[in-house]
């Protein structure tokens, strides 16, 4: 059985967020935000089938004019954990039923996220799980 077609809101456009927008795009739609229009070169060049839009990403308020509500999921993943807890915080505020993951590069931030009851990954952790993992199983 077919999944579903997702509609995914990805919040940043980085090495992460680019990458995961070209990975999703392909089965589900994707919108991807940022707030510096070159950061979408990532997705042209690698033929990105989805939509772009530029918006400060600080602006809470024109977040609330996407209609995140029709997002099955929103991605936050800028480089900035503030920024990421901010608006993964808001974002539950304005809907709690909303599915938002949100990017944390500090391990030691994570206990802010889990507190706040915001689901998240942390990318050094994970890296560094699966070197520990691959060394240990040779």
């Amino acid at each position: 059985m077919a999944n579903k077609v997702k509609i995914i809101i990805i919040i940043g456009c980085g090495k992460m967020g680019s990458e995961l927008a070209l990975k999703l795009c392909k089965d589900h739609n994707v919108i991807v935000i940022d707030k510096d229009e070159k950061s979408f070169e990532r997705l042209t060049k690698n033929n990105f089938v989805g939509f772009t839009k530029i918006l400060d990403t600080n602006d809470m308020a024109a977040l609330m004019d996407l209609d995140l509500e029709k997002a099955d999921m929103v991605y936050i993943v800028t480089p900035d954990d503030n920024l990421n807890f901010m608006l993964a915080y808001g974002i539950k505020k304005l809907n709690k039923d909303i599915n938002v993951a949100a990017r944390v590069n500090d391990p030691a931030k994570k206990t802010i996220f889990t507190k706040a009851n915001i689901d998240f990954f942390c990318p050094i952790e994970d890296s560094v799980k699966n070197l520990v993992k691959q060394i240990e199983e040779k």
